[in-house]
């Protein structure tokens, strides 16, 4: 009878302990997959940037698809280097250098006198929220720089519509139509007004 007390004591302990472990066990794996949620990870896939996102597991990510604005697949632009597979310990990290990718290919796309491209691409790098100081100044040039380009292409279009305008209304007066007086009125307005809008482009 003495030696009962022991041994039930002896179980005790031993049932104690095994839920001790059990529940580091349980904190190291809730760590973990937590930890692992705030990883990042950039991989090219065919054209594609693509980013990933660990899952609440201590590893595996899953794709961030069209539905994620910040995060949606970027194709990468023609004649453009895949960059490299990429890991992040969080969101800043993975901002800092997606922006870096996505300006250094806006401005070659600018290059290439591709606005429409390098606007898509810059408004996408003006959306990451992880930025630094430097990175915010280099997109506010980047913007001013896309703007100016912009607008000069907007110049040329809008001489180009006043030139297609003077064109017309010289048809209009050479048939001497019911407003072939007003058409030979407007043509020299029209023609100066593409005129200064090319001076200025220059």
């Amino acid at each position: 009878m003495a030696d009962e007390a022991p041994k039930s004591g002896g179980g005790l302990r031993g049932v104690i302990l095994w839920l001790v472990v059990a529940l580091l066990l349980a904190t190291v794996w809730w760590l973990a997959s937590e930890r692992n949620e705030r990883r990042y990870h950039a991989v090219a896939q065919g054209q594609q940037l693509v980013i990933e996102r660990g899952r609440f597991f201590p590893t595996g990510t899953s794709a961030l698809g069209e539905g994620d604005k910040l995060y949606a697949p970027v194709t990468v632009p023609k004649d453009e280097k895949t960059p490299p597979e990429m890991e992040f310990d969080d969101q800043n990290g993975l901002d800092r250098w997606l922006f870096d990718v996505l300006s250094g290919w806006a401005k070659d796309e600018a290059k290439k006198n591709d606005s429409k491209a390098a606007g898509m691409l810059v408004e996408r790098a003006a959306a990451l929220p992880g930025l630094t100081g430097n990175q915010v100044g280099e997109l506010t040039a980047l913007q001013a720089e896309l703007a100016w380009d912009q607008a000069q292409a907007d110049q040329e279009q809008a001489a180009a519509l006043l030139d297609d305008a003077a064109r017309k209304l010289s048809l209009v007066q050479s048939k001497n139509g019911a407003h072939a007086v007003e058409a030979g009125q407007r043509i020299p307005l029209l023609q100066d007004a593409a005129k200064n809008l090319r001076t200025a482009k220059h």
